[in-house]
């Protein structure tokens, strides 16, 4: 099979970039086609990352069959941020056949050579903001929103190539057993009523105010974030279009933040696992189906994933993640979902882990981001 590596310049190329997916997993159950409309706006300027970095896409083709696709990414901020040359990729797709993957792979290694960049790691889509890694482990299932799902060939064909781990990330099936256990409520309970009496409160978002919430919010995400690896700080635009497309399927108790003297010092945010509804939309497409399909499977998600919990260095240790994990539980089973994902936990984040264990999470899915030195 001759194989040939193009960049994805044109209208019709990007789409086959997007499509390729639909069909190399059309017979896989546990694969979840986001809507082709949702893709082509994070791939397009509407997306804040593009008005700092940038990203190639490229096609793997036999003939005119698409074969295999990736994303050369220029990460400018990460490179600022912790002062290296180092390039991404992502977006990887590829059939069965490591000619495929090592060719897309020579193209990602040419391209971060020509910039300069000594160490390439991978897969982020686009970035450790967004969905990362490759799924390693936990193939029975599909993935819950925003995270990705590959085919169990791509681990070996990367260390094939040279790949090496750089880090794993686990993900934590969270059933109602935080809302059922004894041990967790009378903890609550006791770190709830020390908070209180410290001044502290946990309350709600408020929508109607959200241009003012996310302020503080940024500022907490970005502080209690700051020494996690690979963490790059995000700007006022990006988190500000996040919180807006969040505002229209996530509903205000599900975003928790934790105040005290009217400041921000923590939060939770749980996502409804839209991807139950996006499953049953296999072709991508909005309408004419698409959308009645997605106003009725909708009212039946009962999974969810937590996505982020985030607490100022100088209020950690007091129990405030514990109450946030016992709060969010409550508020999701009020609005009839009873079980989810925590993710993504490091494999070095020993303190989250820990308490995700406390609570009776249990690993399900684990995912690894590779590096290469060039």
């Amino acid at each position: 099979m001759e194989i040939r590596i193009i960049e994805a310049g044109t209208v019709k190329e990007m789409n086959q970039f997007i499509d390729f997916p639909k069909e190399l997993y059309h017979t896989d159950e546990n694969f979840i086609f986001e809507p082709i409309a949702m893709q082509k706006e994070f791939l397009s300027k509407k997306n804040p990352f593009f008005r700092h970095s940038e990203a190639t896409c490229f096609l793997a083709k036999s003939g005119e069959r698409v074969v295999g696709r990736v994303a050369v990414i220029d990460n400018t901020v990460h490179n600022a941020v912790y002062r290296e040359m180092t390039g991404f990729f992502g977006l990887f797709e590829s059939i069965e056949n490591y000619e495929v993957t090592r060719l897309l792979l020579d193209k990602v290694v040419e391209k971060c050579r020509e910039k300069g960049f000594r160490r390439i790691i991978g897969p982020t889509n686009l970035t450790t903001n967004d969905s990362c890694g490759l799924l390693i482990s936990g193939f029975d299932s599909p993935p819950v929103v925003m995270m990705p799902y590959n085919k169990d060939y791509y681990d070996s064909y990367l260390q094939k190539y040279g790949f090496k781990k750089e880090m794993d990330l686990s993900s934590y099936y969270i059933g109602d057993q935080v809302l059922t256990s004894e041990l967790i409520r009378r903890l609550a309970i006791q770190i709830s009523d020390k908070l209180s009496a410290s001044g502290i409160s946990v309350r709600t978002i408020n929508y109607k105010k959200l241009e003012q919430e996310v302020v503080q919010m940024r500022e907490v995400y970005n502080e209690s974030n700051r020494d996690n690896w690979g963490f790059i700080p995000l700007s006022e635009t990006e988190f500000n279009h996040t919180a807006r497309q969040f505002r229209q399927f996530v509903a205000e108790k599900l975003i928790l933040i934790v105040e005290k003297d009217r400041r921000q010092i923590g939060f939770i945010v749980a996502l409804p696992d839209i991807n139950q509804v996006f499953g049953h939309m296999r072709s991508g497409k909005l309408f004419p189906l698409g959308f009645v399909k997605f106003l009725l499977y909708k009212r039946k998600i009962n999974n969810s994933r937590i996505l982020i919990l985030g607490v100022l260095d100088a209020y950690r240790n007091l129990g405030i993640d514990l109450l946030l994990y016992k709060k969010i539980q409550e508020n999701l089973a009020s609005e009839g979902i009873f079980h989810g994902e925590a993710c993504y936990v490091m494999e070095n984040n020993l303190k989250m882990n820990s308490i995700m264990r406390k609570i009776g999470g249990q690993v399900i899915k684990k995912y690894r981001i590779y590096s290469f030195n060039t």
